[in-house]
């Protein structure tokens, strides 16, 4: 029981430290003492992001604009598109081996080397605001068993990057979980393993290939971060369908970089580095979360489109399955994933949702 309280008492302090996160996200450069060496610093970077979507320049490259400002130019990162090293799943491996600096990433792309990821990403139906996944990471200490986790690679995990929910757009509707058998989603990570579990069938294709995919009916949905994220891809175009409530309210990037480049920097650059970090997730957080008020107005007046409600009964059976597979990551990776798989369950039980 003591144990339970003083979690509560943690959860609520994660809630005021949260709000505290997002009320700042409009300062544009972080408040940290910087005493300038004159030595100069440049990092690459590599994200998933396409360069044409709205988010790849409000948010990817104002993160590098950031830490240049703060530093005084004694930081320079380079911000370059998916690819321009090496392919997206290569990028955790590369960064471990120091063939470039940092990332702006999704963690699920590498949960078959580190389980774990799957929780820096976000189980489905867990989390229901940003308030909760932040007091999950900083207050309840999650982020420390990622940072061990990584480590492990030779990977720094600076900060999760979190998106205004995961929505699923499809080309037909979905109510029941008798809907979602024989259903083609394409999906990655850990929710590709829910999905399963519901009967659908998971498929992947690159970013660049998911607009023909729905169009020519090879798969009849797919996920892309919030409704906003997944517009600037084009879904709205070839999809019919909504889905509601989103498969979660809150879903996570993450920042991470090459573990050697972070212990060689001095105290007050990874301080701002981390301050930047948090500031970019905010910049995404809102960047997504107002942008997908916009696009549901308009998928609905402009495009025709629907939002599709689950019913109750099948929102809990894909909660159950989602901690069914909390729970078998839990046994193949005690280490990692059963101590966050554990602290997620806390959570889930505070809250009332198991």
């Amino acid at each position: 029981m003591s144990e339970n309280i003083s979690r509560r008492k943690v959860l609520k302090a994660g809630v005021a430290g949260a709000a505290a996160l997002a009320a700042g996200a409009a300062a544009v450069i972080p408040k940290v003492a910087h005493a300038k060496t004159g030595k100069k610093i440049r990092w690459r970077m590599q994200t998933h992001w396409p360069t044409g979507v709205g988010y790849y320049k409000d948010v990817y490259v104002r993160f590098c604009d950031r830490v240049r400002a703060a530093t005084d130019g004694e930081l320079d990162i380079t911000p370059l598109p998916p690819g321009a090293i090496v392919p997206t799943k290569d990028v955790f491996e590369a960064l471990g081996r120091g063939l470039f600096e940092i990332s702006l990433i999704w963690p699920a792309y590498w949960i078959g080397m580190v389980p774990v990821a799957g929780h820096i990403n976000g189980q489905l139906y867990s989390w229901e605001n940003v308030s909760e996944m932040y007091g999950y990471f900083y207050d309840m200490g999650a982020i420390e068993i990622f940072r061990q986790a990584y480590a492990d690679h030779k990977v720094r995990f600076v900060a999760p990057l979190p998106c205004a929910g995961l929505a699923l757009f499809s080309r037909k509707p979905l109510r029941t979980i008798s809907d979602f058998k024989g259903f083609k989603v394409r999906s990655t990570g850990i929710a590709a393993q829910v999905f399963q579990k519901a009967g659908a069938t998971p498929v992947f294709f690159p970013g660049e290939e998911v607009y023909q995919a729905l169009q020519t009916g090879v798969c009849d949905g797919a996920h892309w971060g919030g409704v906003s994220t997944a517009w600037d891809m084009k879904f709205q175009e070839v999809t019919k369908f909504i889905v509601m409530p989103y498969l979660a309210n809150i879903n996570n990037g993450e920042i991470i970089m090459n573990h050697k480049k972070w212990d060689e920097l001095p105290s007050d650059l990874k301080a701002i580095v981390e301050e930047c970090a948090s500031s970019c997730g905010n910049d995404f957080l809102r960047w997504s979360g107002y942008n997908d008020i916009i696009d549901i107005e308009k998928f609905q007046k402009e495009k025709m489109g629907e939002l599709c409600h689950m019913e109750a009964d099948a929102v809990a059976q894909m909660r159950k399955f989602s901690i069914e597979v909390v729970d078998e990551y839990s046994k193949k990776d005690p280490k990692y994933c059963g101590k966050a798989g554990e602290l997620l369950k806390d959570m889930l039980k505070m809250t009332g949702r198991i």
